[in-house]
C-alpha cells in the first residue's frame, strides 16, 4: 500500500464530527503532492531565467580614476536544467571580476568586447549553462591616470533668516577646494566647482547641511559632497551712547559740537554683545556740510561706521549745534 493510500485510509478512520478537518487535511495533502510533482517536472526541464551578476574591476592602479561609469551589474539571460538554478535561489549570484590590465589600451580607454564579456561570464557559471543574452552587451569606459587638479568650491545657495534673526559670521565648509580628475584638456578648462543650488528660508538656528557638488562632463570630483555650516543668530534691540566726531576738518580749524554724546538705537546679533564689538558704531559730522549762513549754527548728524550685521540703526538727534575755532 502506497503512502497516499495509507493517508486516505487514516483520514477515513477519523471520527465523524471531524469531517471538516478531514476535508481540510486532504486538500492540503493534495496541494503538497501537486507542488512536488510540479517541481519534479519543472526542474527536470530546460528553462531560461535572468540573473543579475555583479561587476568589479580588479587590480586597478591607485592613480587611475574612471571618468565614465562601469556598470555595477549585468543582466544575463541563461538557459539550463531547472535543478541547476536552485543554487541561485539560495545563494548570491557569482561575481564577474575584470582585471584592469586585460582590457585597458593605455590611452584612456577601458573596453570589454561582447565576445570577451560572454567568455568572462561563462567562466563564472556552470559548464552546462547557456548564455542567451547580456545587457549591456559590452563595457566601455574612459579613465585617466593624470594627477588631480585642486580647484575652489563655490556655494550656490539662497538663504534667508526668520524675522528677528540674521545670517551672521563666516560660512564654514569641510572643504574649501576639491580634486578634479580628467584629461589634460578638460582639466585646463576647469577653474572652480559649484554645489547644486540649495535654498532655505525662515532660519532660526545655525544650519548644518551636506551639499552635493554638481558634476562636470568628462571629469570626476573627489569628494562628491561637502559639509557646510551657516551661522544664524537672534537679533537683539540695543541702545547706547556714542561720541560725535567731526570729519574733514582743515588743519587750522577745530569744531566743537553740542551735544558731544548722542544716543543710538540698533538691532545686532547676540554675539556682538558677548564680544564687546558694539563699540564699533559711530556718529559723525562732516565739516564740508557746515553752512555758516544757516541760522542756529546747526549741522546734520549722520551715522558713521556700522558693523555689517547691524540693522535699523537710528540716532536720537538728526542735527547738533557747533562752534568753529580757528588757530
Amino acid at each position: 500500500m502506497g503512502l497516499l493510500d495509507r493517508f486516505i485510509g487514516w483520514c477515513h478512520k477519523m471520527p465523524g464530527e471531524n469531517i471538516r478537518s478531514k476535508s481540510v487535511i486532504q486538500y492540503l495533502a493534495f496541494v503538497c503532492i501537486s507542488c512536488v510533482l510540479w517541481c519534479m517536472v519543472t526542474f527536470n526541464s530546460t528553462i531560461s531565467m535572468d540573473i543579475e551578476i555583479p561587476v568589479e574591476v580588479t587590480s586597478c592602479p591607485a592613480n587611475v580614476h574612471f571618468l565614465s561609469n562601469v556598470p555595477d551589474t549585468l543582466t544575463v539571460n541563461v538557459s539550463n536544467r531547472g535543478t541547476a538554478f536552485l543554487k541561485y535561489l539560495f545563494m548570491p549570484a557569482p561575481r564577474l571580476e575584470l582585471k584592469f590590465s586585460d582590457y585597458c589600451d593605455g590611452s584612456g580607454n577601458f573596453r570589454v568586447e561582447p565576445a570577451q564579456l560572454k567568455k568572462a561570464i561563462a567562466n563564472t557559471l556552470s559548464r552546462t549553462t547557456v548564455i542567451n543574452s547580456v545587457l549591456p552587451g559590452d563595457i566601455s569606459a574612459r579613465y585617466t591616470d593624470l594627477p588631480g587638479k585642486l580647484v575652489p568650491v563655490v556655494l550656490d545657495m539662497d538663504l534667508a533668516a526668520a524675522p528677528s534673526h540674521t545670517l551672521n559670521g563666516v560660512v564654514e565648509r569641510s572643504n574649501d577646494s576639491v580634486l578634479v580628475y580628467g584629461d589634460s584638456k578638460t582639466l585646463k578648462s576647469i577653474t572652480q566647482v559649484y554645489t547644486y543650488h540649495f535654498s532655505e528660508s525662515g532660519l532660526t538656528d545655525t544650519l548644518r547641511r551636506k551639499v552635493t557638488l554638481a558634476p562636470i562632463n568628462g571629469a570626476v570630483i573627489e569628494p562628491r559632497a561637502i559639509e557646510v555650516m551657516i551661522p544664524v543668530e537672534r537679533m537683539v534691540l540695543r541702545t547706547q551712547k556714542v561720541h560725535v566726531s567731526v570729519r574733514n576738518m582743515p588743519p587750522n580749524v577745530n569744531v566743537i559740537v553740542f551735544p558731544s554724546v548722542v544716543e543710538v538705537t540698533y538691532r545686532a546679533p547676540m554675539s556682538y554683545f558677548n564680544n564687546n564689538k558694539n563699540n564699533a558704531i559711530t556718529a559723525v559730522v562732516d565739516y564740508n556740510s557746515i553752512n555758516i549762513n544757516t541760522p542756529g549754527n546747526k549741522v546734520e548728524l549722520m551715522v558713521g561706521e556700522v558693523p555689517g550685521a547691524f540693522e535699523n540703526v537710528s540716532l536720537e538727534l538728526d542735527s547738533v549745534e557747533y562752534i568753529i575755532e580757528k588757530h
